[in-house]
């Protein structure tokens, strides 16, 4: 099920091939194993004396240590080495607290030391970052984190909703979606004095085990949503409620926002289709004609409320496979224009015009759907908000790089928004 809900983060892990570049090999698959919880593989990376002084069972305890204290990886670069034949590479992690160096030495690693972390002038406000920040579905616990600046008094808070897929707090998907966008989007709000919570779906990550075991709908999404919307709301800790929903999750925080009316609701690279429409456009890009038809046939059916239960081609088996059929029908009965045109707080809708999944047509129309929200076209911003040009490959490639900043004009266009917010 996980892999058919890539929908808008998408398709193209079917589609595409993967276009990552690693920095080092042995650098790259420390950072693979080390997100997916992977200590056995680690532990073969090291040299012989790595092997002898720290043992399979140290590394365990190094990696589950690490995790615990700093988070996920945010980012890696090389540095100067510090003797010839060898190389350092700097790992940055989300709570950053301190880099970790590791030396590489004839593709192995042969050293791991704790480094401060270098701080740039931007870095300079304190950020508190808490990780228990939840709630309860019916079937178990939604996590997420909470980044709170170091200010007093009543604050916004920006709740941060992800895109379709198995899409994880940060804006990742394990090696299909590579981007720690939210991450980077939650440390840039704090810094300007916002809060922001950030979650794992239902079925993601930390919250794995909030979710039914079958038909899954989507309104239990829209459902979870709410819950976070109604725990900030309640919170003494914060003067306003602001819903930011990217992609699909445009599509969910704007349905969240008709029923529970946050203080202000941000669309971005939300669709104006609703997702099976959208999927048939999604795939006239790479389909052979034949299987597209197919593909259309299938859609048709589910448009109808009709499950299809017959053999498919590969791919489009996965896409439609039974399990996730009923998600896509329940998603039909929503129109996110007719959505947006309903909601009743201040809303700004931002688009890039690289993405290369929802178009510009569709945030455009989405815009017209909502003649009083305020719309903002950022030029060369794809749909992962990274800065990118049209080209799809090299497009492709920023999804596979989480160490690329947001698009520069992304945050000073969210900050405006929420500055008239707090007046209003």
């Amino acid at each position: 099920m996980r892999k058919i809900l890539l929908l808008l983060p998408v398709l193209f892990s079917i589609l595409s091939t993967n276009a990552q570049t690693a920095i080092h090999p042995t650098v790259d698959s420390f950072s693979r194993y080390y997100s997916a919880n992977q200590p056995d593989s680690i532990y073969l990376l090291f040299n012989s004396n790595m092997k002898e002084v720290v043992k399979l069972e140290g590394t365990k305890l190094l990696i589950s240590q690490l995790k615990e204290q700093l988070g996920y990886i945010v980012g890696t670069r090389e540095v100067e080495a510090p003797a010839p034949n060898v190389r350092e590479f700097r790992i940055s992690f989300e709570k950053p607290l301190v880099d970790m160096a590791l030396i590489i030495q004839d593709d192995s690693i042969s050293g791991i030391w704790q480094r401060p972390v270098e701080r740039t002038k931007d870095d300079s406000t304190s950020v508190q970052i808490k990780d228990n920040f939840s709630v309860s579905n019916d079937y178990g616990t939604l996590y997420g984190t909470l980044t709170l600046p170091e200010r007093k008094g009543e604050i916004p808070v920006v709740l941060l909703i992800s895109g379709s897929g198995p899409t994880d707090r940060n804006m990742n998907q394990g090696q299909a979606l590579k981007t720690n966008s939210f991450l980077m989007l939650a440390e840039a709000l704090a810094k300007q004095g916002v809060a922001s919570v950030r979650y794992d779906k239902r079925g993601v990550g930390k919250s794995s085990n909030a979710m039914r075991t079958s038909d899954l709908v989507f309104d239990d999404f829209v459902d979870d949503a709410i819950l976070f919307i109604e725990k900030l709301k309640d919170d003494q800790r914060f003067s306003n409620v602001i819903v930011l929903g990217h992609s699909e999750g445009s599509v969910i925080g704007s349905i969240a926002s008709t029923k529970e009316q946050p203080t202000a609701f941000i669309s971005l690279c939300g669709p104006a289709s609703n997702i099976l429409e959208l999927i048939g456009e999604q795939l006239k890009v790479n389909l052979a004609s034949e299987n597209l038809a197919i593909a259309h046939e299938v859609l048709d059916s589910l448009k109808m409320n009709k499950r299809v239960n017959r053999e498919l081609p590969p791919g489009l088996n996965q896409l439609f496979n039974p399990s996730v059929q009923p998600y896509l029908i329940s998603s039909n009965k929503y129109n996110p224009a007719n959505v947006m045109s309903e909601l009743a707080v201040p809303t700004l809708i931002v688009g890039g015009d690289t993405d290369i999944q929802v178009n510009v047509s569709e945030t455009k129309r989405l815009g017209e759907s909502a003649p009083k929200a305020e719309y903002k076209l950022i030029h060369r911003m794809n749909h992962v908000l990274k800065e990118a040009p049209a080209d799809r490959e090299k497009n492709l490639q920023t999804y596979y790089d989480p160490s690329l900043p947001l698009h520069p004009e992304l945050v000073p266009t969210l900050l405006d928004f929420i500055k008239k917010v707090e007046k209003f």
